[in-house]
């Protein structure tokens, strides 16, 4: 890869399973609705399908207009007790949003993302969660502040929307060029590729589901990455050049 100047100006962070331990919140709220109402399945039964519609109707909202990612949760957990015959209501969803609040973040990030400021390169974070809950995340840093944090609430579209990543650009005066994209989701990675930024994979697991969800796909990533902190390194790489 060609580097030019002090390259690069900035990390364009996702939020949810990168930076964030977002997955569990799965798992306690699928445990303590199958004991309100004693459904016949395993809490992994539960979470692996309420994720996986919730996928679905995330994706779909990429071809049309913006939908508060708690209506996708709560559209998601309607039709998996419409599928099981579960008596459950629309606000159940409080169980999994009464969660977020508990969400940490992961042990290397703050570290990482404090040497990597350190080193000139500005801190992006952007996520498809509506602001109040990123704010209740990034709020979790101790001494660390991010450059920028948006979300797709704001913008008015959701990932892969080529519009998403051009509102974030424009709102911090970066070019494709200036940025890497890093992301531990597969589907992340694949749309910033798309765009044309230059991407990096942080390998984490996904947790949500049971079997592995990120095994790499399409175009690869033009970094992969085990923690943050090999982002560090690459950062430190390229900028000395």
């Amino acid at each position: 890869m060609a580097v030019i100047g002090r390259w690069p100006r900035a990390i364009f962070y996702d939020s949810k399973t990168t930076l964030f331990d977002w997955a569990w919140t799965w798992s306690e709220a699928s445990a303590q609705l199958i004991k309100k109402y004693n459904a016949p399945l395993s809490v992994e039964e539960f979470r692996e399908t309420w994720v996986r519609l919730f996928e679905g109707f995330h994706r779909r909202t990429a071809f049309y207009g913006y939908t508060p990612v708690t209506e996708l949760v709560r559209e998601a957990l309607l039709t998996l007790y419409k599928i099981h015959g579960i008596p459950g209501v629309p606000d159940d969803v409080e169980a999994y949003l009464s969660l977020q609040s508990q969400v940490r973040l992961f042990p290397e990030v703050e570290a990482a993302l404090t040497e990597q400021q350190e080193k000139g390169v500005k801190i992006l974070i952007y996520s498809d969660v509506e602001t109040r809950l990123l704010d209740l995340y990034v709020s979790k840093f101790k001494k660390f502040k991010p450059d920028f944090v948006g979300t797709t609430e704001q913008s008015g579209v959701h990932k892969p929307n080529p519009r998403t990543y051009t509102w974030v650009l424009r709102r911090t005066g970066l070019e494709p060029r200036d940025v890497i994209y890093c992301a531990a989701p597969m589907f992340d990675i694949q749309g910033a590729i798309a765009y044309g930024l230059v991407t990096a994979w942080l390998r984490r697991a996904e947790g949500r589901l049971a079997k592995e969800t990120h095994a790499a796909a399409g175009v690869p990533a033009d970094f992969e990455i085990e923690t943050l902190h090999d982002m560090t390194a690459i950062i430190a790489a390229n900028r000395r050049r």
